[in-house]
């Protein structure tokens, strides 16, 4: 007797979770950028089949949005912890320099940096939306640092937040192409001393 063996299923795998499919994509965003990321690179690194990737998140453009909102959101979740932690000024600095490095020099190939600053500011100079995104990420990270470094006693906190973000960036970039942790920590110290 010949057994039929259950068809296949088509579309999402089963326990398939929206958050890790995102996290997958964002991963392959930030090590490729917008334009340098296919359909199927998509479909690779989320696991999803095509229809279920439309289904869940729309198109690439979608799905790269949502990207660079979860990026948001987990940089402002960031700054909520620094904050609870009512560190010194020094040691707010010196922590928060420390995490940055630690996620830029991740990726899927080698160090990636930041997706909002290594991939968004390409497409931002024709995309409305991915540009107010990349406004709004700038202006978290100025609002959040001008607030932790207020709360800490600094008189200069604006401008000192300022640099503290474009320090960050030139982190971001850096790490991406391809300088050593040390190097790195050198710049983030400087910084530090500078302003504390």
């Amino acid at each position: 007797m010949v057994q039929n063996s259950p068809p296949k299923s088509r579309g999402r795998p089963r326990g398939f979770d929206p958050a890790d499919a995102l996290k997958a994509a964002s991963e392959r965003f930030r090590t490729r950028g917008y334009a340098g990321t296919s359909l199927d690179d998509l479909v690779d690194a989320t696991g999803l089949a095509r229809p279920s990737l439309y289904a869940a998140f729309g198109d690439k453009r979608a799905l790269y949005l949502a990207a660079l909102d979860r990026t948001i959101d987990r940089v402002g979740r960031g700054f909520d912890n620094l904050a609870a932690l009512d560190l010194p000024i020094r040691e707010t600095l010196t922590l928060m320099f420390g995490n940055a490095i630690d996620g830029y020099l991740t990726g899927e190939a080698g160090p990636s940096g930041c997706i909002m600053i290594s991939t968004s500011a390409a497409s931002a100079v024709d995309d409305e939306a991915v540009r107010e995104r990349l406004a709004a990420f700038l202006a978290v990270e100025d609002q959040r640092v001008e607030a932790l470094l207020a709360a800490r006693g600094d008189p200069d906190a604006r401008a000192h937040a300022v640099l503290v973000t474009a320090v960050i960036h030139s982190l971001s970039v850096r790490a991406r192409a391809g300088a050593p942790r040390e190097e790195l920590d050198v710049i983030a110290k400087a910084c530090v001393n500078l302003i504390a």
